[in-house]
């Protein structure tokens, strides 16, 4: 726009100068044209800083913008929407529309993969429940253990299958309350008692005392998350568990983890050196904890080194 006034300002002045005609009138003119583009810009500018400001003001209330699009046959916001900015509001509205649309037929498509699974893993139940009294039954005990553990294994699979979709949903079935750390643990530890039989490890259980306000249910599955992981990579010894009153440890003697993979632990689908050389490691289990660890509002970390063991801590201070 300047470029081109100057152009016709250039023009004027050469026009003049050929038809010799005095050139004050034709400055004169360039000046009064300045001038008044000069209040044309201000104007301009006035009322772009006008819509800029109202278009920041819904942005950060946008349902406020939504109410206030009413279009009339002459078509404006405030009076200050031209023809062309009213097409732009109806192309987002007709977008937005379009999105929220696809968005509740994803959330429906969700919800009912959701309940196809939680009807799945209590299906599944019934015969693992039913193979459990067969083993029972079983004479070879031997056997019978290492069978029980391995359906022990499945359960848990199965239950983060559930739980890996719950994660993932806008309601994850929350239930704070007042929880004994010990008494969590302790379930944990006897859903688990085939799969130490199995592999002859002995638990060190030491008695915390330590009482947060957090979902049980959820608190249960990153314990025993840390114990399956302490389990699977250990094959003799013990498997310690001890507190405090700000923390919970999960500690195994097991191959331990190396140094370059602590960093990456709770990244989805990460296994490192242990879950190349473990076959069946899926990566899912430490990632699925911290993310219900960040739902709880509390921390988890990992310490190890390689062939001492690993610790597993669950930090409680933001129950504090």
């Amino acid at each position: 726009m300047i470029a081109a006034a100057g152009c016709c300002f250039l023009v004027m002045l050469l026009v003049s100068f050929v038809y010799d005609v005095p050139l004050m009138p034709a400055i004169l003119s360039i000046a009064l044209t300045i001038v008044i583009g000069i209040f044309a810009c201000i104007l301009d500018f006035r009322n772009y800083v006008h819509k800029h400001n109202m278009l920041v003001k819904y942005l950060e209330i946008p349902e406020l913008f939504a109410e206030k699009i009413e279009f009339t046959d002459e078509g404006d916001v405030e009076g200050k929407i031209d023809l062309i900015e009213e097409d732009y509001i109806k192309m987002i509205i007709r977008l937005s529309e379009v999105l929220n649309k696809t968005n509740e037929l994803n959330s429906a498509r969700y919800n009912s993969m959701v309940e196809y699974y939680t009807v799945w893993v209590h299906q599944i139940k019934t015969p693992i429940a039913a193979i459990s009294l067969i083993v029972q039954n079983m004479e070879d005990r031997d056997t019978a253990n290492r069978l029980k553990a391995e359906l022990t294994r499945v359960e848990s699979y199965a239950e983060m299958a559930l739980n890996y979709l719950r994660l993932g949903s806008d309601s994850n079935d929350l239930m704070f309350e007042e929880v004994n750390v010990d008494t969590v643990v302790r379930d944990e530890i006897k859903k688990m008692m085939s799969m130490f039989f199995a592999k002859g490890l002995s638990v060190d259980f030491v008695p915390s005392n330590l009482k947060i306000t957090t979902d049980k249910k959820w608190l249960g599955f990153i314990v025993g998350q840390f114990i399956s992981n302490s389990i699977k990579y250990q094959s003799s010894g013990t498997i310690h568990f001890f507190g405090d009153e700000k923390s919970f440890t999960v500690r195994d003697e097991g191959i331990g983890i190396a140094s370059e993979d602590i960093a990456r632990i709770f990244e989805k689908g990460y296994t490192g050196y242990n879950g190349h050389n473990e076959k069946h490691s899926s990566g899912l289990g430490l990632y699925l904890v911290k993310q219900a660890a960040d739902m709880l509002g509390i921390q988890v970390k990992i310490e190890s080194e390689p062939g001492k063991g690993t610790s597993a801590i669950i930090l409680f201070e933001k129950n504090k």
